[in-house]
């Protein structure tokens, strides 16, 4: 075969192989292979698997220097989940975990992007509420953080301190309804919590009215007529207004279903006092004490129930028991005083022309002497400068005692229970 044969053949080959190859990868790229739903839904899965592992991995480099209180390490790998964490995986605690190392790190501004951002997430997660009222109410911005926690009460309606935390924003924005409103339902989820129980006392009293503050407390009992707490409350409201008949009526519905509320006895213990239905108010003080014998307060209460009735020696007894429980107590003095002020009125009272005796002025210097006492105790040193500023001016002179001289007991038989 010639040469020129030769490359001829060779020309013909190359162009066969060329039509071999168009052919065979022709058919390649017209006619692809068709997965099922199965393999597709399987390839699908696979490479859901690998992004979860490399999630997974990236937040364990983030939680624990977390742990470790290493913020600004944690940061970083935290921000590179929020990144690729398009489905929301970590939704429920990456954005509070992040918002957590921006304010260990000093940067408020951009924790409040992380719990906003929590928010979209998550809105019905009422935690990122709460740290957008803490974040605001450190910069001031009262006003602003006010809806994120009537959100967050609506969430957890039963949660007492996020009702706290809205009632101390009303207050920072000077709305005390709203404030009163907010720290009642607080006090109602929560009464142990004094604190909050003396901030309402203290809201009620300054921006309430008694009239306000009954039809309040009137309206909160008809609609939780069960709620002895509340009826308590409406009580104490009658006896400020003076309207002790309403008080008691209030008072023994509690009674009858707590019979061992001590707060309710006091109360109504009080109400028998402004009625002068004195031996009503041995009776209820009697109880407390069978309940709580060591209880100074209402012994003195007692004690002045007994002055009420004129029985002197009997009050006096039960003013020396709170004394000697607690020898600087000063509403014991107080009540010492008292019995001695009320029994000169009495035996004055008894005077034919009701003029005051010598006998009477030592009686009203001893009630004075008690008063000096009482006022050593600064709970009682206001009482006791007011029942001072009464007796002094009709306790014995010295030209009273130079005209009764070796006299200093009162010698008249209206005063034999002191002797």
């Amino acid at each position: 075969m010639s040469k020129f044969q030769r490359q001829g053949v060779l020309f013909i080959s190359l162009v066969l192989l060329l039509f071999a190859a168009l052919y065979i990868f022709g058919c390649a790229t017209t006619q692809p292979k068709t997965l099922t739903p199965e393999q597709q839904k399987a390839r699908q899965d696979s490479l859901d698997l690998e992004h979860k592992k490399k999630l997974n991995l990236q937040w364990s480099f983030g939680y624990e220097p977390f742990k470790q209180g290493d913020y600004a390490r944690a940061k970083k790998y935290f921000k590179r989940v929020a990144e690729l964490d398009t489905g929301g995986v970590f939704g429920k605690v990456l954005y509070q975990r992040l918002g957590r190392c921006y304010l260990e790190l000093g940067q408020p501004d951009s924790a409040e992007w992380a719990y906003l951002t929590g928010i979209q997430n998550r809105p019905d997660d009422a935690y990122n509420y709460i740290m957008m009222d803490y974040i605001l109410e450190q910069s001031g911005r009262y006003e602003e953080a006010v809806p994120y926690l009537v959100k967050a009460t609506d969430l957890e309606p039963d949660n007492a301190g996020y009702f706290k935390k809205l009632g101390e924003r009303y207050v920072n924005i000077d709305d005390p309804d709203a404030a009163i409103e907010a720290y009642q339902k607080a006090v109602d989820l929560d009464p142990t919590d004094s604190e909050a129980q003396t901030t309402l006392a203290n809201l009620v009293e300054q921006y309430l009215d008694l009239d306000q503050l009954i039809a309040t407390l009137l309206s909160a009992v008809e609609e939780f007529p069960d709620d002895m707490k509340k009826r308590t409350d409406l009580a104490e409201a009658y006896l400020k207004a003076g309207d002790p008949a309403k008080a008691s009526q209030q008072l023994k519905t509690v009674i009858e279903k707590e019979p061992d509320n001590v707060y309710a006895l006091e109360y109504l213990g009080e109400s028998y006092q402004q009625l002068e239905q004195y031996n009503n108010a041995v009776g209820t003080y009697k109880k407390i004490l069978e309940l709580h014998p060591d209880d100074k307060k209402n012994m003195c209460n007692l004690a002045l129930s007994y002055r009420s009735l004129k029985q002197f020696a009997t009050a006096m007894r039960y003013a020396n028991k709170a004394l000697a429980l607690d020898s600087r107590y000063g509403l014991a003095f107080l009540t010492r005083g008292m019995i001695y002020e009320a029994s000169a009125d009495y035996c004055v009272d008894q005077n034919p022309d009701k003029k005051i005796l010598f006998d009477d002025k030592l009686v009203y210097k001893l009630a004075y002497d008690e008063y000096v006492k009482a006022k050593k105790d600064l709970n009682w040193s206001t009482d006791a400068s007011n029942r001072m500023v009464y007796v002094e001016p009709i306790i014995p002179t010295k030209s009273d005692y130079f005209m009764n001289k070796d006299v200093t007991t009162p010698r008249s038989a209206c005063y034999d229970w002191i002797r």
